[in-house]
């Protein structure tokens, strides 16, 4: 990898243009990268992993913008030269784009990864530079966008040039065979702003979440190194584990943003819950799964992250490496002190794993070469009749993603899904190495400096978030109030003073509702609803 000499302004990027036929490391999160190809002079095809990213470029909020739910739809974006690509290409969509390729000046195109196969039909590639954009999801999402990372890696070379951009590459080992022999360039910054990361291990992560919620809601904000924040952005990969947070701590759609696919499947979960987007206004707390883990920009003044893992459930499970420093940039507004902040509750795994690394490697590392030889022998045609074909290429569609063997029907031969192997060993290590302990996971934080880019990694102290919970809540106070009142309800000011000074409430509940009842409500809400059905 080579180190790249860039123009920089204010941690932005002020190039001209991305370097050519290559991968390239930009280092940072949020430095504008792909701004460079939105606005050169130069007709780009931006291919991103997720329909979030595109709405977000499509729809900017950066200038206070509010943007209705039925205007964000795929077509020519109404704030800039840029046509976004996603979802169902209906025939008005592919005439809307028709029209905008024939007319005059740059063309910017902005899609999903699935999309470049159809767009390679209605253009002349070689008018057009192409931007992977995030393409370390070439490893993190092969699992169920095999079919469209394919895509993208059969036919980049027929483009006027192609450039594979992420601030968190790929590792070497687990790199797809078809980039390999690929200039790699790394960009040079003058200085770079130390990402601070707050690793907090415990058996509950999401009870620990909602513990943070309900700081939050006790007096409005938490307090960290003595400045307070009012808004929470939680990156949480699993709908399901959302559903019980909000559960947990009663929040409503008032005072909450979910983020997620807008699926039957995460409607049905969320019930009465509403699925936002990226671009919708920022509430006091936000929920993130990875549909926007990269590259959507999120604007808030004291917004502070929280990365929620839990190893019963691998979808929520983070890479050091690529998801952390991508969710550690997310928040772009530069005036909040919490920005480059970044708590990760996690657990770890119960069990030991019944083999190493190095072992996991070596069986991948074998079902490989057996492959390998499975293809050769088909590839050579003669050794097999016409019903053996028929029969290996029939089996090895019905598997899917989970063969080591993969048909090209453009070639007509079977290839080594090297991906696969790759994916298992990403996989495994992810699980059984990183995720096996809080102390390796603390060391993998350690190395991520050198391992994944030149950021500055500072690890917080052990009670550093404990300190964040610490406080007492309603329930706390409530639980003492009664002990007072139980003890001597004769007893004025002191503890029982300001306690209802805290909550005024408490005062009317008392003489209304009885201590009986009072004992048994747990929360602000169901206190005051006792109220109300008492008047």
């Amino acid at each position: 990898m080579k180190d790249l000499d860039i123009q920089e302004k204010d941690g932005f990027l002020v190039m001209k243009d991305f370097p050519e036929n290559c991968i390239f490391n930009k280092v940072k999160t949020g430095c504008g990268a792909t701004t460079i190809a939105l606005t050169n002079n130069e007709n780009y095809i931006i291919a991103v992993p997720t329909t979030e990213l595109i709405v977000n470029k499509c729809f900017p909020t950066d200038k206070g913008q509010v943007w209705r739910k039925r205007d964000k739809k795929a077509g020519l974006s109404p704030a800039k030269n840029l046509f976004g690509l996603y979802g169902k290409s209906t025939q008005t969509l592919k005439g809307n784009l028709k029209a905008y390729l024939s007319g005059n000046g740059t063309k910017k195109i902005i899609c999903t990864y699935d999309k470049i196969p159809y767009l390679m039909k209605l253009i002349n590639p070689k008018e057009f530079k192409l931007l992977v954009d995030e393409y370390h999801h070439f490893l993190k999402s092969y699992s169920f966008r095999d079919k469209a990372i394919d895509g993208i890696l059969k036919c980049f070379k027929e483009f006027k040039s192609y450039c594979f951009m992420s601030a968190t590459p790929i590792p070497t080992e687990f790199k797809p065979d078809a980039l390999n022999g690929i200039p790699e360039f790394k960009a040079k910054w003058k200085d770079l702003e130390a990402i601070s990361v707050l690793p907090y291990k415990t058996d509950k992560p999401y009870m620990i979440a909602a513990k943070i919620i309900k700081a939050y809601q006790e007096d409005g904000y938490i307090e960290v190194d003595g400045i307070k924040s009012y808004e929470a952005f939680f990156f949480v990969n699993s709908v399901t584990e959302i559903k019980q947070i909000l559960h947990q701590t009663e929040l409503t759609d008032d005072n909450c943003r979910i983020i997620c696919a807008d699926n039957p499947k995460n409607v049905k979960t969320l019930a009465d819950y509403t699925i936002s987007s990226s671009t919708d206004t920022s509430k006091k707390f936000n929920f993130i799964t990875s549909k926007s883990f990269e590259g959507v920009d999120y604007f808030s003044e004291t917004g502070f992250c929280f990365v929620v893992s839990n190893i019963l459930n691998k979808h929520t499970l983070v890479s050091i490496d690529m998801d952390i420093p991508q969710i550690a940039g997310r928040i772009r507004t530069k005036i909040n002190p919490f920005k480059n902040k970044l708590v990760h509750i996690f657990n770890t795994k119960l069990t030991d794993s019944f083999s190493t690394y190095e072992e996991m490697k070596q069986e991948v590392e074998k079902q490989l070469s057996y492959a390998q030889e499975r293809a050769d022998s088909f590839n050579d045609k003669e050794s097999l009749s016409e019903g053996a074909v028929k029969q290996a290429i029939s089996e090895i569609k019905k598997l899917g993603k989970q063969s080591y063997l993969k048909y090209d029907d453009d070639e007509k031969k079977l290839i080594v899904n090297d991906m696969l192997g790759k994916l298992q060993l990403y996989a495994y290590m992810i699980t059984n190495e990183i995720y096996s302990s809080g102390n390796k996971l603390k060391a993998e934080y350690g190395k991520i400096g050198i391992s994944a880019s030149d950021v500055k990694w500072e690890l917080a102290p052990d009670d550093y978030v404990k300190k964040l919970i610490s406080k007492p809540i309603f329930r706390d106070y409530l639980k003492r109030y009664c002990e007072i009142m139980e003890r001597n309800p004769l007893t004025m000011g002191g503890e029982r003073g300001k306690i209802e000074e805290k909550y005024p409430f408490l005062v009317a509940a008392y003489h209304k509702l009885g201590l009986k009842e009072l004992k048994k409500l747990r929360s602000i809400k169901a206190i005051k609803a006792a109220l109300v059905d008492k008047s």
